[in-house]
């Protein structure tokens, strides 16, 4: 059968007929197409028919079809079971659950739902739509949310007088079925307040949180408030009975910044998992904990793992690890490894002594270690001891990331070998070292590759009035031309005022 346009005789193509069968069926039923207004925008796009097959599928259609007839406990039983089976369209059932939740007036279970969704599905489409639903239920009258602050304020000075009395005040502010009342930041002042009360009752409710129970969206930040309070045993129960990845790897973090650091030994020795070894090891170098990471890397056979316990001593400014692995590991990544760090450390005095190594490599490590920790006086005191000249030039790199423009001066003014001045003229250029010694370099030195470095060295300074200046007095006209060509790339005013002045001559 063809269906006929009414503008003409020519066959309705598919897409045309398709809009015209949607038309009809909206004219034909503007109940449905009323109800549908209920629905987020953009999330109607996401209605499309599946194929019929077994009870999750079924459940999944039934579960659009209620949303589209504002039928929410239907919705909320049809997507629940797609949640529950735990197979195709988790995400999207996820969402559309806390959508009925919400319409249900259950605030609290929709929250979890939006939470579970967020921690199990990350990447899913459905995420921004989730935290637009969220964003709605958010209290947006200020008087709602300054009465939130005075119940946390008040709550506060209870549990210093009479935690008896404030803790079930405390309690309903989080329980589930508020969730939505004193939201978002006033929720993780009320759990603050709570991680301070040494009360049993409050250690229980922490715990929930912190274990994902309840109020899931919080469990991160209750974990945290542990670790603050110092509280080494809950956060090695939760890292042992944890499931959840992250929630591990803030369990570490917190005992990191409550100095857990026997704790944190114990956790890393027989994880499986490199991540959270890796995890546990930046954690004990936040706690300082030297001792147990020289002992861990004592027993540590793995080079990856003793690499991150050589990292942590930035953090725990461990120089002594450092020092002795620099000097006597069998691994000559990991000595070149460790001097880094001590340069990172600043461990200048120790980087010292590497200058008196044998192998070049080591050296050159040093020294570039030394630039990093800004080893200025140890490096101006190695350049001018040593005869070496690839040690020199090293040293004169080396001064491009320590930002010693006096060396550089110095060098580029005196040193009696030519290349080194016009590398530490380079480098000046570089690191923004004074105009006016290049400008007095450029004059003083006859030298040909002296006066290329300087002009160099300006031009990357994009010191265009010193280049100016030096064209306009300039008798050379191979200097002047090489001059001219460097203004002619600037982009600058006074460079393009300079070669009008050539074109107008």
């Amino acid at each position: 059968m063809k269906i006929v346009s009414t503008e003409g005789n020519e066959p309705m193509n598919k897409p045309k007929f398709i809009s015209f069968i949607f038309i009809l069926t909206l004219a034909l039923a503007p109940a449905a197409s009323a109800q549908s207004e209920d629905i987020p925008p953009g999330a109607s796009s996401n209605f499309q028919a599946q194929r019929s097959g077994d009870r999750v599928e079924e459940a999944y259609n039934a579960g659009k079809k209620a949303i589209y007839d504002s039928n929410w406990q239907q919705a909320l039983d049809s997507y629940s079971q797609v949640v529950k089976a735990g197979r195709a369209h988790v995400d999207e059932a996820l969402y559309w659950q806390a959508y009925a939740q919400n319409k249900l007036g259950r605030r609290g279970d929709a929250t979890n739902s939006i939470a579970q969704l967020k921690r199990d599905y990350p990447r899913s489409q459905w995420i921004k739509d989730a935290k637009a639903l969220e964003q709605e239920w958010r209290p947006t009258d200020p008087n709602q949310e300054s009465d939130c602050e005075l119940k946390i304020l008040a709550v506060n000075s209870l549990l210093n007088t009479d935690p008896e009395r404030a803790l079930p005040i405390l309690e309903k502010l989080l329980g589930n079925n508020n969730a939505g009342q004193c939201g978002g930041q006033i929720l993780e002042k009320a759990l603050f307040v709570l991680s301070q009360s040494d009360s049993q009752r409050a250690h229980e409710l922490m715990m929930s949180i912190a274990t994902g129970k309840l109020h899931p969206e919080l469990q991160m930040k209750a974990i945290h408030y542990i670790g603050i309070a110092g509280h080494h045993e809950d956060l090695v129960k939760i890292y042992n009975e944890s499931s959840n990845p992250e929630a591990k790897k803030q369990a570490l973090h917190s005992l990191g910044i409550s100095g857990g650091c026997s704790e944190l030994l114990t956790l890393s020795g027989p994880e499986k998992d490199a991540s959270l070894v890796r995890d546990a090891i930046h954690s004990m170098g936040i706690a300082g904990c030297r001792n147990q990471l020289r002992d861990l890397y004592n027993k540590a056979a793995s080079g990856d793992v003793k690499r991150d316990i050589l990292h942590s001593t930035i953090v725990s400014g461990d120089t002594e690890l450092q020092e002795r692995v620099a000097h006597s590991d069998p691994d000559p990544k990991l000595r070149a490894e460790a001097v880094k760090d001590l340069g990172i450390s600043g461990g200048c005095k120790q980087l010292t002594d590497f200058a008196a190594e044998k192998d070049p490599d080591v050296i050159r490590t040093a020294i570039h270690a030394m630039g990093v920790g800004g080893c200025r006086d140890q490096l101006r005191d190695l350049y001018s001891k040593t005869t070496n000249r690839d040690l020199k030039s090293d040293i004169l790199h080396s001064t491009i990331v320590s930002g010693d423009t006096e060396l550089q001066e110095k060098v580029a003014l005196n040193d009696t070998d030519p290349e080194l001045r016009a590398q530490a003229i380079k480098d000046l250029g570089i690191s923004g070292g004074s105009s006016a010694t290049l400008v007095k370099i450029y004059q003083s030195n006859q030298s040909g590759d002296v006066r290329d470095a300087a002009i160099n060295a300006l031009f990357l300074k994009g010191d265009a009035h010193s280049l100016v200046e030096l064209a306009r007095k300039e008798t050379n006209p191979e200097l002047r031309k090489e001059i001219v060509g460097k203004l002619s790339i600037m982009g600058n005013r006074e460079a393009n005022d300079y070669l009008m002045e050539i074109l107008n001559k």
